[in-house]
């Protein structure tokens, strides 16, 4: 029998996590604690129970089938002990729990600073952490629970991705005003075609600025070429380099004042963005939480225009 003089609700939330994650270091960052405290539970959890519990495979942690039978009990356990903590009159401290952004480093430049902002007032006891992705990886990252939401371009072709529709964007050009005279106003074609260029893209070897150009006939010349949107202050400042780049990157550049932006000489495509999760994260209400205050910002930058 079970001496629970030896229960620490603690271990309770471990596991919790252990059963959600199914990865002991997405655990811990979860639970605030260091991996080291998360296998010194799961080991008082294993003498406990006198189970293993959990079993290390190339994926991951997988549950043994007496864990699969503890993980409801246990929820309900500690949403029970939640409810008595309320009923005395006091909120029970929420504990710390990440939620992991992916996202490209031009949203995070333009909305990051938004974003957290947002949840320090509305999340309490969240920690935000931003992670690199793309339309490309985000599936896979969701999948494998790298991350919690994914804010990329297009959509995820995948039953197991929930998809919600954010907005849409457009492109604008860069450029450090101390190369160019305020009087020339918006790019010229030529001018844009004249000037050398500073390429952002996965690959580092073409964009869509070159997709655009090439349905005309056209080509630039790309002087040097980054992965990242966040190098660009550093590329550009100094220079008589243009970049054209998403708006809100755009936007985000020249709030720093130390550059300016034109329109595009030539008609881009606006391309649609989004916020994914895994149909997973809707039994985990910080997430979902976390997802509705998303869509409520993108809807009032939306109305601002």
């Amino acid at each position: 029998m079970l001496d629970d003089r030896r229960v620490d609700l603690n271990l309770l939330r471990v596991f919790q996590m252990l059963a959600s994650e199914l990865n002991a270091t997405r655990a811990a960052e979860r639970l605030g604690i260091s991996q080291a405290a998360v296998s010194a539970s799961l080991k008082r959890l294993r003498a406990m129970y006198g189970d293993p519990l959990f079993k290390r495979t190339q994926r991951g942690l997988q549950p043994t089938p007496r864990a699969v039978l503890l993980h409801p009990a246990i929820n309900e356990a500690l949403r029970i002990v939640e409810e008595t903590l309320a009923s005395v009159g006091d909120e029970p401290a929420q504990p710390l729990e990440i939620v992991r952004i992916g996202l490209s480093d031009d949203f995070e430049m333009a909305y990051g600073a938004q974003i957290i902002a947002l949840a320090r007032e509305q999340l309490p006891q969240t920690r935000l952490v931003f992670r690199q992705t793309n339309s490309q990886m985000a599936a896979a990252a969701l999948h494998d629970h790298e991350i919690d939401l994914a804010i990329t371009s297009g959509s995820i072709n995948d039953a197991r991705i929930r998809h919600l529709s954010l907005g849409s964007a457009d492109y604008a050009v860069v450029f450090d005003p101390a190369f160019r005279a305020k009087e020339q106003g918006a790019f010229t074609l030529d001018e844009f075609l004249a000037r050398e260029h500073l390429l952002v893209s996965f690959s580092g070897l073409t964009g869509i600025t070159d997709e655009v150009l090439a349905e005309h006939g056209l080509k630039r010349t790309v002087h040097a070429a980054t992965t990242h949107f966040s190098g660009l202050p550093f590329l550009l400042r100094g220079g008589d380099c243009i970049a054209t780049i998403p708006s809100h990157a755009a936007a985000a550049l020249c709030r720093l004042g130390m550059f300016e932006s034109s329109p595009c000489p030539v008609a881009f495509p606006r391309y649609a963005f989004g916020l994914s999760w895994h149909f997973e994260a809707l039994r985990r209400p910080r997430i979902m939480k976390m997802r509705d205050l998303l869509s409520a910002m993108f809807k009032r930058l939306d109305a601002k225009g």
